[in-house]
């Protein structure tokens, strides 16, 4: 009996991915907001196009109420509360899953990055993880039109 990979979770940083990138960076001078939205609208499409799992982390703003936790399909959106950022809230998650094979971290942040390695998990910087979102759309057509064969 043939056992399927397990689903794979992303921890995305989600304001290190909105400024690392031009293609989020040029919403959020509309307004954060918008930057947030363009950014979940993206990641929502890739979890359904691609079947992972994906916890989007925000920080908080203290002065904000934000949801605790808010799950759109395989996308989970959550905001830290002061005083933990973010990044700490990412750094927990890597380390509760120590060693997990189908976890990986989406981020540019160093310390981030640096930190999911000494808990064997697979990190992915910002830009490289906007083109592999942009080359999935390109292989699901490919998949679905091949190339004639000569």
């Amino acid at each position: 009996m043939n056992k399927s990979p397990k689903q794979e979770h992303l921890l995305v940083d989600g304001y290190n991915l909105i400024r690392s990138t031009p293609l989020f960076s040029q919403q959020e001078r509309i307004s954060l907001e918008a930057g947030r939205q363009d950014l979940q609208q993206a990641l929502a499409a890739y979890a359904r196009q691609t079947n992972t799992r994906i916890t989007l982390f925000f920080d908080g703003d203290k002065n904000v109420k934000h949801a605790a936790n808010q799950q759109y399909g395989p996308l989970q959106i959550v905001f830290s509360h002061y005083p933990k950022s973010a990044d700490d809230l990412i750094k927990e998650a890597a380390q509760n899953k120590h060693g997990a094979k189908n976890m990986r971290v989406i981020t540019s942040d160093r310390e981030i990055r640096n930190f999911a390695r000494r808990h064997k998990i697979h990190s992915t910087s910002a830009p490289e993880f906007v083109e592999e979102m942009d080359e999935e759309p390109q292989r699901k057509a490919a998949s679905k039109n091949p190339e004639p064969h000569d």
